[in-house]
C-alpha cells in the first residue's frame, strides 16, 4: 500500500529532515564560537558568543516552523509568509544588534562573528538537507492529472 503524498506532508517533511541537520551542527558551532572567543576575551566574549550563536539558531528554527506551519496553504501564499519570515528575522536581526551595541560589556566581534558562522553552518545544512532529501520527488498518479 502506498503512501498519499501532498505537498503539505513533502513540505512537513522537508522541514523535519533540515532539522535534524542543522541542530547539532548548529550548536556545535556555537560551542567552538564561545571556547575561542572566551579564549580570546574571556567572560564577555563568552556570553556574546553564546548570545550570538543562540539567535542564529533561534532564526534558523522560526524558518523551520514557518515552513510546517504554511505547508498546507497555496504554494503563492508559502512564498509570501517566506518572504515575509525573512524580512522579520531580517529586521530582528538588526534591532537586536543596534540594541546589543549599547551594553559595552559584550564583544561586539564575538556576538556578530559566533552569529554569522551559526548562520552560514545551519543554512549550509538546511540546503545539503534539501539535496539528499527524497521527498522532493513527486510522481503525480494518473488520477491526478
Amino acid at each position: 500500500m502506498s503512501q498519499e503524498w501532498t505537498h503539505e506532508k513533502v513540505v512537513q517533511r522537508l522541514a523535519g529532515e533540515m532539522f535534524r541537520g542543522l541542530i547539532w551542527a548548529a550548536l556545535a558551532t556555537v560551542a567552538v564560537g564561545a571556547v575561542v572567543w572566551t579564549v580570546l576575551a574571556g567572560v564577555p566574549g563568552l556570553v556574546a558568543a553564546l548570545i550570538g550563536g543562540g539567535l542564529a539558531i533561534v532564526c534558523s528554527l522560526i524558518t523551520l516552523w514557518l515552513m510546517h506551519r504554511t505547508a498546507a496553504l497555496p504554494v503563492q501564499f508559502i512564498m509570501i509568509a517566506a518572504f515575509g519570515g525573512f524580512l522579520g528575522k531580517l529586521i530582528l536581526l538588526v534591532v537586536v544588534m543596534v540594541l546589543l551595541r549599547k551594553f559595552p560589556v559584550l564583544h561586539v566581534n564575538a556576538l556578530a562573528l559566533t552569529m554569522a558562522a551559526t548562520i552560514v553552518v545551519a543554512t549550509f545544512m538546511e540546503v545539503r538537507a534539501s539535496k539528499r532529501s527524497r521527498s522532493q520527488v513527486i510522481i503525480p498518479t494518473p488520477s491526478n492529472t
